[in-house]
């Protein structure tokens, strides 16, 4: 604070802080320390009342009605201008990150710490804040209201009392401007950059037409004005919303009822950023741009840097892609050349910390050309072979005794991805509690079935001994056991991984790997054209489910 206070000292009053000087100062700053998806609903009431608290007299705190599921709604209103704004957040209850934001900037601009551009904020504009209108997704973490019914497609039918709630404020208040507030996929791209869209913006139309009214030119404006305020934090990473007309939408409605609207969308960050980013990014655009609306109705913007933005590209990133390598299914007749695409499922609120036991899981995006890919981490398998995982057996109820997280982790780096544990009936139960204790991401995983199914060919015993080499023989022969090393001699490259991949059953195996699916493979080293010599072959990496297979924690 006293940084931030001398610095303002420095500069002309009109000015106010800049981005930069928000962006060093928000951490200290910031009203709630709680990250945006772990807030709920009970913990955002009582820091309202606290804040209200902080502001007598300046902060007007109402409760303007109840969600479908009974819980408070609450408006907060400040300032004194003739010209009024509406922002509201969280009508998708799993869109959180500019909740928090409404609160620090609220206690921001009332303990004046922006100075005269606090002040300036004030007199000129009324702010009306919803910092959570549909408080029941909030606390499921999910997008649709109790009812089951996206509030943002309710501006027609005001089936949900969340949505009423909002067209009523609107009414009663006319507001000159609107922000809407949301949270977009994590992997929308800017354009065809390859760049992750950290936000995106929309001066929402109010008809088909997309008619380009004073209001929206002036939404316009402030979409301008986003861009080039975070442009500094994530330079390449502002796109342009999809401006298709929603005839359903409250963002298109409230438009057309005479209030533009601003549609701000969080998205994606580089890997390494932390999630509260988002929230303060949201905080910094805030400030400054209702500062420059109050200061001149954003004079120093045009509609042209809005109008270049490139568009959300919602299917040209993913997490994890692999490569320049040859793909070998179970049963296929041939390897062929491909790259693997993939994301890791990690729910916001595990990333977060507050959803210790959400496992992260994946899901393969692409198998065929990813090279346009914008991908977090590109690795290149340059000419090497991808495998889907070996299939193991155990039997017996006495396998418990080696069946734990360091044989799995071992079997894992050996390239198994499945465990078939085959125990009697009454052992069931017992058996299936075994394996959920000791199943972690990048582990082998134990299917339990009931004997007599059949086992597969790769059976084992115990614990795998460590191989000689990496080479894909000297690791078949590591799993199997030097008793059984002479099954494996003679065998072709691709009766060898039939074998291996076999469950046992006498289908052949099916194919593994593909859209949907879960991104678990194997990286052998180059070969021409994907032709397998398991002398030759060593193995680079494992992957199960989208985790790489390290040694047991």
């Amino acid at each position: 604070m006293l940084y931030l206070l001398l610095t303002l000292a420095l500069q002309p009053a009109a000015a106010g802080p800049s981005a930069q000087e928000l962006w060093r100062a928000w951490p200290e700053e910031r009203y709630i320390d709680t990250a945006a998806p772990c807030l709920r609903p009970a913990e955002l009431n009582t820091a309202l009342s606290a804040l209200a608290d902080a502001h007598p007299h300046r902060l007007r705190l109402t409760e303007v009605g109840r969600s479908y599921q009974g819980r408070p709604i609450h408006l907060l209103a400040m300032g004194s201008g003739d010209r009024t704004v509406l922002l509201w957040s969280q009508m998708h209850g799993d869109e959180p990150s500019a909740t928090p934001a409404l609160l620090d900037l609220a206690d921001f601009l009332l303990s004046e710490a922006g100075g005269n551009a606090a002040k300036e904020i004030l007199e000129v504009l009324t702010l009306l804040m919803i910092p959570m209108l549909n408080p029941d997704g909030a606390e499921l973490y999910e997008r649709r209201n109790a009812q089951g019914i996206d509030i943002n497609r309710d501006a027609l039918n005001l089936a949900t009392p969340e949505g009423r709630l909002l067209k009523r404020i609107r009414d009663e208040h006319r507001p000159m401007l609107g922000f809407n507030l949301h949270d977009q996929n994590r992997r929308t791209a800017v354009g065809d950059t390859g760049r992750l869209a950290t936000n995106a913006v929309l001066a929402v139309a109010g008809d088909p037409a997309g008619t380009l009214t004073p209001g929206r030119r002036r939404a316009k404006r402030a979409c301008s004005a986003i861009a080039e305020i975070l442009a500094p934090f994530m330079p390449g990473g502002m796109a342009r919303y999809d401006e298709d007309w929603s005839p359903r939408a409250f963002g298109d409605n409230l438009t057309a009822w005479g209030t533009p609207v601003v549609l701000i969308e969080s998205g994606g960050l580089p890997p390494g950023r932390d999630l509260s980013e988002l929230t303060r990014l949201n905080f910094v655009a805030l400030f400054r741009v209702l500062h420059e609306l109050a200061r001149d109705d954003l004079a120093g913007h045009g509609p042209e840097l809005y109008d270049r933005l490139p568009r959300n590209n919602s299917d040209a990133w993913t997490d994890i892609a692999v490569g320049g390598g040859h793909l070998r299914q179970p049963s296929a007749p041939y390897p062929y050349r491909a790259d693997l695409a993939f994301d890791v499922l990690r729910d916001d609120r595990a990333a977060a910390g507050c959803a210790p036991g959400h496992s992260a899981r994946s899901r393969i995006a692409e198998i065929g050309d990813a090279r346009f890919l914008g991908a977090g981490r590109w690795i290149d398998a340059a000419g090497g072979t991808l495998l889907a995982p070996f299939v193991a057996g155990a039997r017996g109820w006495a396998a418990h005794r080696w069946l734990n997280r360091d044989s799995l982790s071992r079997l894992a780096r050996l390239g198994v991805g499945t465990v078939r544990w085959v125990v009697k009936p009454r052992r069931l139960r017992s058996a299936e509690a075994h394996a959920g204790q000791i199943e972690r991401p990048g582990l082998a995983r134990i299917e339990v079935v009931a004997a007599p199914a059949g086992e597969p060919w790769l059976r084992l015993s115990g614990p795998p001994a460590a191989p000689l080499s990496a080479a894909l023989a000297d690791v078949v022969v590591a799993l199997l056991g030097q008793k059984r090393r002479g099954e494996a001699t003679g065998l072709s490259a691709g009766e060898l991984l039939d074998r291996l991949w076999s469950t046992g059953g006498r289908q052949p195996p099916r194919p593994h790997l593909g859209p949907g699916r879960p991104a678990s493979f194997l990286l052998l080293s180059p070969a021409p054209e994907g032709r397998i010599d398991p002398a030759e072959a060593a193995l680079l990496s494992v992957w199960i489910d989208g985790v790489e297979a390290v040694a047991a924690p």
